[in-house]
Order: C-alpha cells, then structure tokens, then sequence
C-alpha cells in the first residue's frame, strides 16, 4: 500500500509545482535545482532528464534521462538503467535551454504525432 500524504492538498491547488517545492524536505529542494514538476506524464520524451522524488516520504530516488516509456513504468540511464514505476514517484524534468540536433525535441513530437 503506498501512501501519499501530499495528494489531498495538490489536488486542491493548480501550482503544484510551488506546493511541492513548499512541503518536500530541503535535502530534497537542494537537488532539484532548476527541475520542474511534471503533472501530465504524457509530455515527457525520450532524452528528457527527469528525476525521482517518492511520494511516501518525499525523499529524492534518483536522476537520469530517459530511454524507454511504457503505459506504468520509465527506465532512466544514469550510471546504470533503471526501470521505475511512475506512478509512485514525483516526476520532475529539467527544463532545455537549448535544442541541440542530437536531442531535437520537435522531432520526438512529430514522430509520436505521425505514429498515433
């Protein structure tokens, strides 16, 4: 059973992401510099870096970026590949600055567009 102490009050406010920096433990505030909450999980795509906050006690998990996403879990390279169901963590993404023709992300929007 997971448990969720923050799900009442973000469901009451629509800037969850300044509710979240709010209640999470600084250790946790510390590392997610520039990082920002990611309500709708179907906005994310490959090569985003992402990282892992657990809903249960608001601890940090982990960092990566993405490499493959299925309907209940997002596997995530950092020093190793690692599965994680999204569902019981809080995603937040680093925002780009810039787009690089490596990491084009209009390109992985068309795409998944065309293929739908």
């Amino acid at each position: 059973m997971n448990i969720e102490p923050l799900h009442d009050i973000l469901t009451i406010y629509n800037d969850k992401n300044k509710i979240l920096f709010y209640y999470l433990p600084e250790e946790t505030k510390d590392k997610l510099n520039d990082y920002q909450y990611v309500d709708d999980l179907d906005t994310l795509f490959l090569n985003d870096k992402i990282a892992f906050i657990h809903k249960s006690n608001g601890l940090f998990f982990k960092k990566g970026s993405i490499i493959k996403i299925t309907p209940n879990n997002i596997t995530i390279k950092n020093s190793i590949n690692m599965n994680l169901n999204k569902f019981n963590y809080y995603i937040f993404k680093l925002p780009r600055k810039n787009k690089s023709s490596k990491d084009n992300r209009a390109f992985y929007e068309e795409l998944l567009k065309s293929l739908n």
